[in-house]
């Protein structure tokens, strides 16, 4: 029963996912990320491919169009007198260096997936997927880049990913101390998605202007950090302390926020079961623990693998496979960096570290910058500060485990891509209407006055 109404729902938006790009786009980030299908029990429903046809297809006949102000001058002066909105036709990608980037790593993997001595089935699917989310991650980039847009996707995305997050928090509230596996029962993958969700989530509140859906979505940060206790996850652990010490960071009161923080760490270790107190200690002890040894030793199977082909590597999503026939083991790396540099070699991984760490540093980089934006600007800061700590969750959980090419990650890049794009947008218009004089005569049809700066609420502002 279940399915049958997830299947209709999702055929009767199917009209709207064509004719309206960026609502299809919504909508493939919902079914992607959320992943209904595990709720109607179908794990093998192929409905991102259902949404993401119609998708493309929309966005190349529809194409993207955007509103945008444009001057009206004097016939005689050409002195700007006025402002008016039209609807333009926008570009389906915006240029960016990570799309040059992720283009460059999709060719290099295309053309060494040939050069392998390895069957191409084994790697088909995965590479399927890649292409599709690095061409919706290239949609992002124009679908979403203004305001209004990029806070719809961008919240989109957030709660569409912490959804199991939130719903394992209140299974912990309801049942007690367990453990949480998330969608496909896989605990450490629930956990990495979850702490990078939690800034996205705790940021966007920030900038929310009614008190009820702040404190709403704080609530529902609170959720996702019971639900990242319970998945019992090391690599979780360490990734969500990391997280919580960078948002107490920023708060003005840093001194108080940081021993708060140290405070729930301790209650939450002491008020929760045996088993999560074990996988916390098992951290510390990691030298008495058979998974840990066992990661050490399927790290230097990485480094042999390297050694024996060094320039192109075994190939895409190889690793397993050659492993195999290597020592017998069936084991990934449970390490991206080395897994990439395995299976990409010395040409390709360099360009996965580009695309991850030059992202990382251009969020860092746009992060300081927009704190000096002006108050009602600064939802530009909090949202670049909660992908950019996403970010350096996704690069430590992966010191620990394999998802190199996470879907929510190219989102992030996306999404920051789209966050730079819509705020020099923005700039650009108040700067066109702070050069129009005002007025004096009665405002023509179409023509738009200059819109008063709405100043935040005060509990929204971090220190400069």
């Amino acid at each position: 029963m279940r399915f049958a109404i997830y299947v209709a729902l999702l055929l009767s938006i199917l009209p709207f996912v064509l004719l309206r790009p960026f609502f299809g786009l919504c909508v493939y980030y919902v079914v992607s990320l959320l992943q209904p299908k595990y709720i109607a029990w179908h794990p093998a429903f192929q409905d991102a491919m259902i949404v993401g046809v119609p998708l493309v297809v929309g966005a190349i006949l529809i194409g993207v169009k955007r509103r945008e102000l444009i001057p009206q001058r004097e016939v005689l002066t050409g002195r700007p007198v006025g402002v008016r909105e039209r609807i333009v036709q926008g570009t389906m990608f915006e240029p960016a260096w990570p799309l040059a980037v992720c283009a460059l790593l999709l060719v290099y993997i295309s053309v060494t997936r040939l050069l392998v001595p390895y069957p191409l089935e084994n790697n088909a699917d995965l590479y399927r997927a890649l292409i599709k989310i690095m061409f919706v991650t290239a949609l992002v980039t124009g679908m979403a880049s203004d305001h209004r847009r990029l806070r719809i996707l961008y919240i989109v995305v957030a709660l569409s990913t912490a959804f199991w997050a939130i719903k394992g928090g209140l299974k912990m509230l309801v049942l007690g101390p367990h453990q949480i596996y998330g969608k496909n029962y896989d605990n450490n993958f629930f956990a990495l998605t979850s702490v990078m969700t939690l800034p996205m989530v705790f940021y966007f509140a920030l900038s929310v202007r009614s008190a009820r859906w702040r404190n709403l979505l704080m609530v529902c940060s609170a959720l996702i950090c019971l639900g990242i206790i319970g998945s019992h996850s090391r690599a979780g652990f360490v990734a969500f302390a990391f997280v919580m010490m960078g948002m107490a960071w920023t708060y003005c009161h840093r001194v108080r926020a940081l021993a708060a923080v140290v405070f729930v760490v301790i209650v939450t270790t002491i008020a929760t079961g045996p088993e999560i107190r074990e996988r916390i200690d098992s951290i510390f002890n990691y030298r008495e623990d058979n998974s840990a040894r066992s990661r050490f030793a399927t790290w230097a199977v990485a480094g042999d693998l390297l050694w024996q082909s060094p320039v192109i590597g075994v190939g895409f999503n190889n690793f397993e496979l050659a492993r195999r026939e290597f020592d017998g083991g069936r084991k990934a790396a449970h390490n991206i960096y080395l897994q990439n540099l395995a299976e990409l070699g010395l040409l390709g991984h360099p360009l996965w570290l580009l695309l991850v760490f030059g992202s990382l540093f251009s969020m860092y980089r746009f992060m300081r910058w927009s704190r000096r934006l002006p108050v009602d600007l600064r939802w530009a800061h909090y949202w670049s500060r909660g992908l950019f700590l996403g970010m350096c969750a996704f690069c430590i959980h992966g010191l620990f485990h394999n998802e190199e090419y996470l879907e929510l990650m190219f989102a992030m890049v996306g999404l920051h891509m789209a966050l730079k794009i819509a705020t020099r947008r923005e700039l650009q218009s108040r700067k066109l209407l702070s050069t129009v004089q005002p007025a004096r005569r009665t405002r023509r049809r179409g023509e738009t006055p200059a819109p008063r700066p709405r100043a935040l609420h005060p509990a929204h502002l971090f220190p400069a």
